[in-house]
C-alpha cells in the first residue's frame, strides 16, 4: 500500500485562514440568506467618488458577489498561503495592506479614465481580488517552473493551474481585466518598494502580540502530522507517477545548470535550452527520460552536500516536516526554491 503525505493546511498561516474564512462565510451569507444587503458590497465608482461613500472600498473587499469568483478566488488564496509562511504573518499582513492601498488607487484611476473615454462601465467585481492578483508577482518571480507534460500540445508546468484560474476570473469583462491588471501592478510596486511603502507599513510587535493573545487560540492551526491515508491503487499510482516526473524534472534542471550533457546517441555534448518564453514556460522535448539516465552514466556528477541546519529550519518553519524537507533538499541539490516547489507539489 502506498503512503500519502497530508497537506499542511493553514499551519503558520493565520492571516490567510482568517481572510479566507471571513470572505467565504460573508460571501455565502450575502448571496443567500442576507441577499437584501448585497448593495452594501457593490464596488461602484460613482458612489465612492461622487457620493463620498469611501467605506465601500472596504465592504466591497469583504464578500464575493459572484459565486464563480468565490470558488476560484478561494482556491487561489488558499494556494498562496505559502507566502505567509515565507514572509511571516506580520510582514504578509503589511503586504496585504499595501496591496489594498495601491490597488484601490489604481482601480479608481483606471475607471475614471475609462469614463473619460466614454466606456460603458458597470461596478467592478467585489471580493478580496486586490489581495490575490498581486501575489501572482512573487508567484511568477520566486516559485520555479517544473515541467510536467503536455495537454493538447500545450506545455504545462506545476504553476499552470493557478495561471488558468487567474485568467478565468480576469477574462470575464473589462471590469475584471481592470482589477487583475491593477492588482498585478500593485504587486510590482510593492516588490519595487515604490514610495518606500515597505518601510511605511509595518505591524508593530506589540500589536501582533496583543492580537495573538486575544485571538491566537481561535486562529492558530496545529502542526501537521505525516499521517498515512489509505488510497485507491489507481489514484495513488497516478500521484506517484506524477511525483516521479517532478523529481526527474528537478534533476534535469540541475544538470542543465551544470553545463553540457553528453548524449550517447549523438556521441557529443550539447546544451539543451532553458525554459523558453511564454506564460507557462517551454517544455523541452529534446532529452527523453530514457536518455537522461544514460547521459548521467557518462557524466561525473558529484554527490550533493548535506543540507544545512539553516535551510532545514527555514522550510520546517513553512509547515513541512523535517523528513520531507531533507528529502526535498536532497532532490534539489540544496536549492531552496526547487525544494519548496517540490514540497508544494507533493502536498497537493
Amino acid at each position: 500500500m502506498w503512503q500519502l503525505n497530508s497537506a499542511s493546511g493553514f499551519y503558520k498561516a493565520p492571516v490567510c485562514k482568517c481572510i479566507l474564512g471571513a470572505s467565504f462565510l460573508s460571501s455565502v451569507l450575502i448571496n443567500f440568506p442576507l441577499s437584501q444587503y448585497r448593495h452594501l458590497c457593490v464596488y461602484d465608482y460613482s458612489l465612492i467618488v461622487e457620493k463620498h461613500q469611501l467605506w465601500r472600498l472596504i465592504t466591497a473587499r469583504v464578500a464575493f458577489l459572484d459565486v464563480k469568483d468565490l470558488m476560484i478566488g478561494s482556491i487561489l488564496f488558499y494556494y498562496f498561503r505559502t507566502f505567509e509562511r515565507r514572509y511571516g504573518s506580520r510582514k504578509f499582513f503589511a503586504q496585504l495592506i499595501g496591496f489594498f492601498l495601491f490597488g484601490s488607487a489604481l482601480e479608481l484611476c483606471a475607471v475614471h479614465i475609462c469614463k473619460l473615454l466614454q466606456f460603458n462601465m458597470v461596478p467592478l467585481p467585489s471580493g478580496p481580488l486586490c489581495f490575490i492578483y498581486p501575489l501572482f508577482v512573487p508567484y511568477f518571480m520566486d516559485i520555479p517552473r517544473i515541467e510536467l507534460g503536455n495537454v493538447l500540445g500545450i506545455p504545462m508546468t506545476g504553476k499552470s493551474f493557478q495561471y488558468f484560474l487567474g485568467l478565468q476570473v480576469a477574462s470575464g469583462s473589462l471590469e475584471t481585466i481592470i482589477v487583475a491588471v491593477c492588482g498585478i501592478i500593485s504587486g510590482i510596486l510593492w516588490r519595487k518598494n515604490f514610495l518606500k511603502i515597505q518601510q511605511l507599513i509595518v505591524i508593530p510587535n506589540t500589536v501582533a502580540s496583543l492580537v495573538y493573545k486575544v485571538f491566537g487560540r481561535f486562529i492558530e492551526s496545529a502542526e501537521p502530522k505525516d499521517s498515512v491515508l489509505p488510497m485507491g491503487a489507481t489514484l495513488e499510482l497516478q500521484r506517484q507517477e506524477r511525483m516521479d516526473q517532478i523529481e526527474q524534472q528537478v534533476l534535469l534542471q540541475s544538470i542543465r545548470d551544470q553545463g553540457p550533457l553528453y548524449n550517447p546517441n549523438q556521441g557529443a555534448a550539447y546544451n539543451p535550452n532553458q525554459n523558453g518564453p511564454g506564460l507557462f514556460g517551454a517544455l523541452n522535448d529534446e532529452i527523453p527520460y530514457a536518455d537522461l539516465d544514460e547521459g548521467l552514466r557518462h557524466r561525473n556528477v558529484p554527490a550533493p552536500d548535506p543540507p544545512s541546519d539553516e535551510q532545514i529550519q527555514q522550510l520546517v518553519d513553512m509547515g513541512f516536516t523535517e523528513e520531507r524537507v531533507r528529502r526535498a533538499l536532497l532532490m534539489s541539490h540544496n536549492d531552496l526554491n526547487n525544494a519548496t516547489n517540490f514540497l508544494l507539489q507533493e502536498s497537493l
